[in-house]
């Protein structure tokens, strides 16, 4: 497993945006015909953190890849599908079975091109490889926590032919938040006080910055620093 961080500015919203990139080797079996094979992935980060960008990185041995239903699961229990059955439904090639070939080494990213689900041969291997488009976008992700539990499940969904999940890397940018923007107006000035004054006056959550559950000068001082901070 590897972890990195760096850190640059950016503006308005968010003080900082980060880039999470982190990788495990399960070396799991997929079982044949539905059952999942689930490869968690653990984050951490601050609480404040919130999904920008997200890919994903798959190393996957399998001699159908038209057997094969991929899904991602963040921490706020959202799944997407990165890939569902290439090759299906089929009314000419690659046929009634969905796509042959054997393996994928690819990133499952927006930026690409060529949709993942539109890649087969009968004769490259990996069959499907380089930069491809999810099933279902990763910006779907966009805008919640980063950290906590995230899941690639990997169902095959045919009794035949057998798979292996090699290696999973998981590469988020990720922006944190201006707590003291509470107006959201991408400005720290009076109102963003007044706001503050008024949540606190009538114990909002919003205003319980050290999340004590309390209202009190410790949220006072907490906000107040925040607000000297900046964004």
């Amino acid at each position: 497993m590897k972890y990195k961080s760096v850190i640059v500015p950016v503006l308005l919203l968010t003080s900082t945006v980060s880039a999470v990139d982190i990788c495990v080797s399960p070396n799991d079996l997929i079982p044949d015909n539905g059952s999942a094979a689930v490869v968690p992935i653990f984050i951490s980060a601050t609480g404040n953190e919130v999904i920008d960008t997200v890919s994903l990185d798959l190393i996957l041995n399998h001699e159908w890849v038209g057997d094969l239903h991929i899904q991602l699961r963040s921490p706020s229990g959202t799944i997407i599908t990165l890939l569902d059955r290439p090759g299906l439904p089929s009314t000419g090639f690659p046929g009634p079975f969905g796509c042959g070939g054997h393996d994928i080494v690819c990133t499952f990213t927006d930026i690409a091109v060529i949709p993942a689900e539109s890649v087969c041969s009968t004769t490259d291997s990996p069959v499907i490889a380089g930069l491809v488009i999810p099933s279902q976008p990763m910006d779907t992700f966009h805008g919640e926590v980063v950290e906590g539990a995230w899941e690639l499940i990997v169902n095959d969904m045919s009794p035949y032919d057998s798979g292996e999940i090699v290696q999973v890397c998981l590469t988020i940018t990720t922006d944190t938040l201006c707590t003291a923007d509470l107006n959201s107006d991408g400005d720290l000035n009076f109102f963003d006080v007044s706001a503050f004054l008024s949540a606190f006056s009538n114990n909002d959550p919003i205003a319980d910055f050290n999340n004590d559950g309390d209202y009190n000068f410790f949220d006072i001082s907490v906000f107040l620093a925040a607000f000297t901070t900046g964004c």
